[in-house]
């Protein structure tokens, strides 16, 4: 459509409806019940235009944010004129976004996707009880599913279109295997659990059973291994604040990132951990720029020091309204080593200290603690029924987490108000362990869930707590490690053109075929 628009129009404007993203507050809402996103577009082809157009001729588009309250965005509507000064150039490539472009700095960079090219979508199982905060609830919903005859089977499924009780499904690779079995004719009553990042930082199980999702994502249970990390980013909406990518241990949701939409790119391309998800020519090419061995290990923990903190995201605010995440690689072998240094401990907190583990650094295998001052559970959350929690609150004086009737002390501002693109982190958390858990629960056994707070949960909330409250304490040394990295010389899209490194060879961007785990480069194409 851009494309047509482009070659099609003389001119067009873009005036956004919406910079206060997806969701923002009713009362900046031109149309209160309407929560998407909305932009009024304007394309003219003059009567006296030239034709046929030629490749250089394309509509010059323009762009405007209209921001506010509601009376206020229709008052500066009322009023908007075509020479307004605040009109901004869009970008000029054929299907280029009606964006203007980003920053001198910021289009020198190469993009994530530059650097670690295969990604794929995150689980996407189309129904809400395949996932749960507890295995007890998981392996009572499946009870109730193999104790009900086809049709009610057909049910508690959903009708998405996507999965019925009577598919035969492949099982995911490396999880207990159903063989030929259909759900319609499955009768075991034990089922296996896997646990998953279900959102940012948040550790949930799923029956990873492929017949009951609409695309369960194979490529992503292929390569899963102890040495395998995925860096998730978001890759359909603006990224607002916090950290401008998250990484986790474990196979992500689709929605992982800020529960809503995201792109996985495993660090590596087999389970075994030894193929590279990386551009080929891409380390021997930093490692010779450098001066120094450059393994892919080091290149994510660069990645990880430099994008995973809320400076990048507010340096880089207007660029990251296209989704894709930019890194500033550096040419100076003391800041990289820096970085490397920095991003190895983000990973170790992203992934619960079960990556990038070494004792002798100060990163304990599975065993995340703050060195003072750590949460801990002053007054005991209940675990009976009619205590069930119901809402987080919070006193920013005495540092007090109130968890219903139960308190945990201290708890930073920072970390309570820890966000990742617009979700709060502990209150997404909390929402689907509360009394009335979050989410759209639609189908039967969506409604099977905790009745009473466990006790791993309170546990699971105080490794959280030390993990977001180590983060908050090592961004002031990514930002300045950050802006040190940018205002020195970087290796650019034009040394990784000019070197041959891009554009990214295609095989590179897909995924290993299944025989090749042993470590055949063989492709999927």
């Amino acid at each position: 459509m851009r494309r047509y628009l482009r070659e099609t129009a003389d001119e067009g404007w873009i005036i956004d409806l919406s910079p206060e993203g997806h969701r923002a507050d009713v009362a900046t809402r031109i149309f209160p019940e309407v929560a998407q996103e909305l932009c009024i577009a304007i394309f003219v082809r003059w009567r006296d235009s030239p034709r046929p157009r030629t490749d250089w001729q394309t509509a010059k588009v323009r762009h405007l944010k209209v921001g506010g309250r509601r009376d206020e965005k229709i008052e500066r509507l009322t009023t908007l004129r075509l020479d307004d000064p605040e009109w901004r150039e869009c970008a000029t490539g054929g299907t280029d976004a009606f964006l203007p472009p980003g920053s001198d700095l910021w289009e020198s960079c190469p993009q994530l996707r530059d650097l670690m090219p295969w990604s794929s979508r995150g689980v996407t199982p189309g129904r809400m009880w395949v996932y749960a905060p507890d295995e007890d609830t998981l392996h009572k919903r499946w009870r109730r599913f193999v104790a009900a005859d086809t049709e009610r089977r057909a049910e508690m499924l959903g009708n998405s279109g996507e999965r019925t009780p009577d598919d035969n499904v492949p099982p995911l690779p490396g999880v207990e295997s159903h063989g030929r079995t259909t759900l319609a004719t499955e009768h075991r009553t034990n089922a296996q659990t896997v646990r998953i990042g279900f959102r940012s930082f948040d550790r949930q199980y799923v029956l990873p059973d492929s017949r009951l999702m609409e695309r369960g994502r194979a490529d992503l249970w292929r390569v899963r291994g102890d040495r395998q990390i995925y860096t998730i980013e978001q890759n359909a909406h603006p990224v607002v604040n916090g950290p401008a990518l998250v990484f986790s241990a474990l196979i992500p949701d689709m929605h992982y990132f800020n529960n809503r939409s995201g792109c996985a790119r495993p660090l590596y391309r087999n389970a075994a951990g030894t193929l590279p998800n990386v551009t080929p020519g891409l380390l021997p090419l930093i490692s010779g720029r450098l001066g120094v061995p450059v393994v892919a290990e080091d290149l994510l923990a660069y990645i990880a020091a430099i994008a995973s903190h809320p400076e990048y995201t507010a340096r880089f605010q207007e660029d990251l309204e296209v989704p894709g995440a930019r890194i500033p690689l550096t040419a100076d072998r003391y800041l990289w080593e820096r970085a490397v240094a920095i991003g190895q401990r983000v990973l170790w907190l992203h992934t619960y200290g079960e990556r990038y583990a070494d004792e002798r650094a100060g990163r304990p295998y599975g065993r995340v603690l703050l060195p003072r001052e750590r949460p801990r559970c002053v007054a005991e959350i209940p675990d009976h029924a009619e205590a069930m929690p119901e809402k987080l609150a919070y006193d920013p004086v005495t540092q007090d987490l109130w968890v219903g009737s139960g308190r945990i002390s201290p708890v930073p501002r920072a970390v309570r108000e820890y966000e990742v693109s617009g979700m709060n982190v502990l209150d997404k958390w909390f929402g689907y362990r509360r009394k009335n858990p979050a989410g759209k629960r639609r189908l039967e056994l969506d409604h099977e869930f905790a009745r009473r707070w466990l006790p791993s949960w309170t546990t699971e909330l105080l490794e959280l707590l030390n993990v977001l409250g180590l983060l908050v304490r090592e961004e002031p040394a990514q930002a300045d490690l950050f802006n040190e990295v940018c205002a020195c010389p970087l290796i650019t899209v034009t040394d990784l053109t000019t070197a041959g490194i891009l554009p990214v060879p295609t095989e590179a961007t897909k995924a290993l075929k299944a025989t090749s785990d042993a470590g055949d480069a063989l492709f999927d194409l």
